[in-house]
């Protein structure tokens, strides 16, 4: 398998390893090694926020499988989709948020 450094558009029928620089988009199978992940900004309040279907962390950038934390009480929230209304759940295995308007 081959190692490399790229930016801009890669088609591998082989497998890959390298480093990527900007956003990546498409599907993935296999294991996925990274560095550095981007996540929400912990913050107080958040139960509040993630229940509002209009609160811009419900609007940009929600992913499937983004984390963020409440620091009123240490919950992890993960979101289960993209969409707005796609439901948050928290890390304690009972609480789930579900954004509405």
């Amino acid at each position: 398998m081959a190692t490399t450094t790229f930016s801009g558009p890669v088609v591998s029928d082989n497998g890959f390893t390298g480093a990527i620089t900007g956003n990546v988009t498409g599907n993935v199978s296999g294991q996925v090694t990274a560095s550095k992940l981007v996540v929400a900004q912990a913050q107080t309040g958040l139960a509040a926020a993630l229940v509002d279907e209009a609160n811009a962390l419900n609007t940009t950038g929600k992913v499937a499988g983004l984390q963020i934390t409440d620091l009123d009480d240490g919950i992890i929230y993960t979101a289960t989709g993209d969409g707005v209304n796609d439901d948050w759940v928290g890390s304690d295995g009972t609480t789930s948020i579900t954004p509405a308007a």
